[in-house]
């Protein structure tokens, strides 16, 4: 019998179809997302390459260590499974995968150039620490993969890599919040972008990424305010 995790498969469609909808995504909607099925070493990943008319099916369901358990996978999409599967591996909090080649986060991808953290909404997204390049290595190689592992164990606090010359790698614990991460990214890329013809973004100094944190979490704690 076939295995049904339909509101984890909707909620990467949704997801998938709010990058899309936002256009935080390359004119191709090339993509590809994943979930992890609670309480267990398996994914569902998208079995295409683009975002375009997914639907709940068009998911396959494979293990940690890329084996097929479940429906069918593109060859485009079999190359990149163990780049989801090693973030999972190295934050076990995570609940979601997204990958994407959003136009200026993959720019910055292409200028071989990591992303600090001079725009608010990355601190407020717990990105304190930018997003870090991983050097580059053909798509799911082993050479990639383990770049994206030491991108990841240099950069505690951030929920995105970028992958040199190639695109950007976003996460978080579902599906919305990876998609999220991945949109606060390419809006940080783009004002950085934007910002280097007034001489530069400039990083948020460190004493004030704590306070802006601790003020988050000062509202969020205190909760919904009515008269």
């Amino acid at each position: 019998m076939a295995i049904n995790h339909y509101e984890l498969r909707q909620a990467v469609i949704d997801s998938a179809n709010m990058l899309v909808r936002t256009g935080a995504i390359s004119m191709s909607h090339h993509g590809n997302f994943s979930v992890r099925v609670p309480n267990t070493d398996t994914i569902l990943l998208t079995a295409t390459s683009s975002f375009d008319n997914l639907k709940p099916e068009n998911l396959a369901l494979l293990d940690l260590d890329g084996k097929l358990i479940e429906g069918e996978i593109n060859p485009t999409n079999a190359e990149i499974v163990h780049m989801h599967a090693i973030v999972y591996k190295e934050r076990p909090d995570t609940g979601a995968v997204v990958h994407t080649h959003s136009t200026y986060a993959t720019s910055f991808a292409l200028a071989s150039r990591s992303l600090g953290c001079s725009y608010e909404a990355l601190v407020r997204s717990d990105m304190t620490d930018g997003i870090p390049l991983a050097k580059y290595g053909p798509r799911g190689s082993v050479e990639s993969v383990s770049n994206i592992a030491k991108a990841l164990s240099v950069t505690k606090n951030t929920k995105a890599v970028l992958l040199e010359n190639h695109g950007v790698l976003a996460f978080g614990v579902n599906p919305a919040a990876a998609a999220r991460a991945n949109l606060i990214v390419e809006e940080a890329a783009q004002m950085a972008i934007f910002a280097e013809v007034l001489g530069g973004a400039k990083n948020i100094p460190a004493e004030l990424l704590k306070a802006t944190v601790g003020r988050r979490d000062e509202f969020t704690n205190a909760g919904i305010r009515r008269a």
